[in-house]
């Protein structure tokens, strides 16, 4: 008696020659072959395609627009981000409208009490380096800086993006600090305010901003060569605090040590605080203030740029 082909004997019978097998075997009867088809062609190709997962890939097109918006979404959601600001902002406030009001209640210091808003500037660029080292150092401590990575393969793409976001973070940071300084201060200046006709006058709301993302950036690249944020505030800390004190004592005795003041961030800074010398006066020989207001301003940069160019290469040689 001949038996249908759809009898559930002709079905078992027809699968049984692939019970037992193994994955590869199964795979490798299920791929249909031609005699003119030779290992490592399509076939085996096919074959392998079967068997192992393709890699995962990022979706998505990159790009230094898409690097840096990503960057802006991971600092604006760090708690530390608006807690730094917030005290930069304070900071710069009460000292910057705290000093511009007393001196315009005071007779002898009247005619400097406009120029007095932006005083708070050295303590406030102190928060901002912590800002700028957080950025990367929490990435680090976190394990985060392998996704950033994996996001945006390109590292050179990754590290100009976060420079950029917090270089125009602290910028706008520094401006609206010192804006706020001025707003606080003007109902109780006496008539002695700045104008904010005047351009010169204000060069030190924006100069502040860029003295602040200048001092951010050092921050960044320290951060990035220490990868420990307790390391990378230590010496910012020291640049701009410690180290000066020893120098300007011995500043009297010896002419190294005001060259060698002179050539710290806490000096030069100024120049760029005050980019059109209202309360600074530069080249004056035998003082810390020795350097031509332009040389002030690339010494000042240059504290930025090498951290940042040494870090930069090591980012894209040693594993995150």
């Amino acid at each position: 008696m001949r038996i249908p082909e759809d009898h559930p004997t002709m079905t078992t019978t027809a699968a049984a020659p692939t019970a037992g097998l193994t994955r590869f075997e199964a795979a490798q009867k299920a791929i249909p072959t031609t005699a003119h088809q030779q290992p490592g062609t399509a076939h085996q190709r096919a074959l392998e395609a079967s068997i192992w997962p393709a890699r995962p890939r990022v979706a998505g097109r990159q790009s230094v627009a898409g690097a840096v918006r990503a960057e802006w979404l991971k600092l604006r959601t760090l708690v530390s981000t608006w807690i730094t600001s917030a005290i930069t902002i304070a900071i710069m406030v009460l000292f910057g409208a705290g000093l511009a009001i007393g001196y315009a209640g005071s007779p002898e210091r009247a005619d400097t009490a406009k120029d007095a808003i932006s005083s708070g500037s050295t303590l406030g660029m102190i928060v901002v380096a912590v800002l700028g080292a957080l950025v990367v150092t929490g990435e680090y401590a976190s394990g985060q800086i392998r996704s950033s990575v994996v996001a945006v393969p390109h590292r050179g793409r990754l590290f100009a993006a976060k420079a950029l976001v917090v270089a125009a973070f602290a910028f706008i940071l520094g401006l609206i600090s010192v804006a706020l300084s001025y707003a606080v201060s003007y109902p109780f200046m006496k008539g002695h305010a700045g104008s904010l006709a005047d351009s010169h006058y204000l060069g030190m709301f924006w100069g502040t901003g860029l003295s602040f993302a200048v001092i951010a950036l050092m921050a960044l690249g320290l951060g990035y060569l220490t990868r420990s944020t307790a390391g990378a505030i230590t010496v910012v800390v020291s640049l701009l605090f410690v180290v000066p004190i020893p120098l300007q004592l011995m500043a009297n005795r010896w002419d190294w040590a005001a060259k060698a003041m002179g050539m710290l961030p806490h000096t030069v800074s100024a120049a760029v605080t005050d980019p059109f010398c209202l309360t600074n006066e530069w080249g004056q020989t035998g003082t810390a203030t020795f350097l031509q207001h332009w040389q002030a301003i690339a010494v000042f940069a240059a504290w930025a740029i090498v951290p940042l160019m040494i870090a930069g290469i090591l980012f894209s040689r040693r594993d995150a």
